[in-house]
């Protein structure tokens, strides 16, 4: 093996391997419930909502359900 295919293998282990982690984490916030900013309803989001998200600590801009506002919405679940 040459030093490219050594480098390309390793570029698409890390790719993999990012995704494998960014889909872990949406599943696992996907059974959080979370509370509109607008409209103060509870929901779960679903996976693929929060798995590439912009997010500041407990808040996901994802859209709610109920309103369908895009916002960023509080995860009030520990």
């Amino acid at each position: 093996m040459d030093w490219v295919q050594i480098t390309i293998l390793i570029i698409s282990g890390a790719i993999l391997l990012s995704l494998l982690i960014a889909l872990i984490k949406g599943i696992y916030l996907s059974k959080r419930r979370f509370i509109c900013s607008e409209c103060n309803q509870e929901f779960y989001p679903k996976w693929y909502q929060v798995m590439f998200e912009l997010h500041h600590f407990e808040y996901f801009r994802i859209r709610c359900p109920h309103c369908g506002k895009k916002k960023f919405h509080r995860c009030i679940d520990e």
